[in-house]
Parts: C-alpha cells; structure tokens; sequence
C-alpha cells in the first residue's frame, strides 16, 4: 500500500512600509499655522509618526512634500524585498503616504528590480494611520497563509491584528 503525500505551496506576502522602513527620502511634513499658511517646522517620517495636533488647533499638516520623492535611497531592508519578489512572492508596499505619491513608489520600486502586488496609500483615508493600516492588512491576511510585516513606527505594529498567520517586525 502507497502513501501519496500531499504538496502544498505556502503562499506569502510581504508587506512593508515604506518611509524609513524600505527606503529613506529627504521628504518632509510641513507643520503649518492657519489662516496665514506660515511655516512652524518641518517634520521626517519618525517626528511625525510621535507629533499630534490637538483638538481646534490652528497648526495643521501639509504634505506635498510626500506626493514625490526627493532622494530616495534603498534601506538596508531593500535586498530582502528583492528576494522574495525574485522568489516569487507577493509584496505588499502600506504607507502612510498620500495616494499621489503611489505612482513615485511604484517607479522607485521598478527602478530597483521590483513590481508591488499593490501599494496601498492611505494617508488620504479620514481615519489613524494605525487604523487604517490595520484594515489594509485584514484584506492582505484573507489571502495568504503566511505575512511578514515590516515598519519603523511601533504603533502601527501594535496596531496589526492578532493572527497566526502574521509576523511583526519593528525595523
């Protein structure tokens, strides 16, 4: 009597953020003050990840900087993206970013050897970022078996839903 194993195929995705996680920009969220416009400061990816504005506060944030990229530079993480994508893996780009900026990332992406399944910008979306991610990562966890996530911003790993499918990454 033969036994006949049953191959199965993992199916993985990978997602990653994308400022200070898969790349590094010299982008900038501009902190202004209403009604003149005036400049406060200007915020990197990290200082705004920690930076609230509070309830009727006349600041508020401007992020045309973020529909481009001013010089993009591969993280140290860029070479795992690349491999998995070359292993025919899905990879997934979840950003904080304004859905402008898609097209830039996408072109990045392509310049260095890779095509996203998708790139979700949801920095246009009403709700938190930390929220908002989570939802996008909810359709994400639907189709694999397995998903590595990789950010920069503890709160958005915090944010992840519980799954044994899913594995965290602080980066």
């Amino acid at each position: 009597m033969s036994t006949k194993t049953k191959n199965t195929i993992t199916k993985k995705a990978f997602v990653f953020d994308f400022d200070d996680t898969l790349a590094t920009t010299d982008c900038r969220v501009i902190v202004r003050r209403e009604p003149t416009g005036r400049e406060l400061c200007k915020l990197t990816p990290a200082e705004f990840n920690e930076f609230k504005l509070e309830e009727n506060d006349e600041r508020y944030f401007d992020f045309s900087e973020f529909t481009k990229l001013v010089n993009p530079q591969a993280s140290w993480l860029f070479p795992l993206a690349r491999e998995v994508y070359n292993e025919n893996h899905a990879v997934y780009i979840l950003t904080a970013r304004g859905d402008l900026a898609g097209e830039a990332i996408a072109q990045f992406l392509c310049d260095h050897g890779i095509v996203a399944k998708e790139i979700h910008c949801i920095g246009n979306n009403d709700g938190e970022i930390e929220e908002e991610k989570r939802k996008v990562m909810m359709t994400i966890i639907e189709n694999y078996d397995k998903i590595y996530f990789y950010d920069d911003h503890s709160g958005n790993i915090d944010a992840m839903p519980q799954s044994d499918k899913l594995r965290k990454y602080l980066v």
